[in-house]
């Protein structure tokens, strides 16, 4: 064997190494975010420290309401739905966490997907909601075929782009 292929085989083998060694340490992460997906169970950070913890129950407690949007993705076109939810903003405020135009908010779902918020669109009260029905049904879980049990819905984002499924926590910096 020559000395460039000893070469390359040691490189593979080192980055199996580090690829086993991550899965092994990000193994109690991906199973503490499926039981939280699965347990309806909602996050409120502040500066990345949890500040607030809530169910179902609670954030329904909160005053749920119905509105529409319109959910446009690469495989359909633009479709509205009515979703059932709670302005994002009362969770904050119930957290007793501060939320400024100028902060960033974001959101984080049990797959890792994040999405980053500009402050001002979730300190308006009817633009940004934490869902759990849409079309008067449960979002469902992933495990479900659903998008939830919570996504969040930015309600004036023509293109939807800004929603993210599955959502666990949400942190304001």
């Amino acid at each position: 064997m020559s000395k460039q292929t000893k070469v390359i085989v040691g490189i593979i083998a080192v980055l199996i190494l580090v690829i086993g060694v991550t899965a092994y340490l990000n193994k109690e992460n991906v199973a503490e975010k499926a039981a939280l997906n699965n347990d309806a169970v909602f996050i409120v950070k502040y500066k990345g420290e949890d500040q607030k913890t809530y169910s179902m129950e609670d954030i329904r407690a909160l005053g749920e309401t119905d509105f529409v949007a319109t959910k446009d993705t690469s495989d359909s076109g633009p479709e509205e739905f009515t979703y059932t939810g709670v302005p994002l903003i009362k969770l904050y405020e119930d957290a007793g966490v501060s939320v400024g135009k100028d902060d960033t908010i974001i959101n984080v779902a049990a797959d890792g997907y994040t999405v980053a918020l500009e402050g001002e669109k979730v300190v308006d009260a009817e633009n940004v909601y934490i869902t759990y029905m849409v079309n008067g049904e449960a979002i469902g879980t992933r495990d479900q075929g659903g998008s939830g049990p919570y996504m969040i819905i930015v309600s004036k984002d023509q293109f939807s782009q800004f929603w993210c499924k599955y959502a666990l926590s949400t942190d304001v910096q």
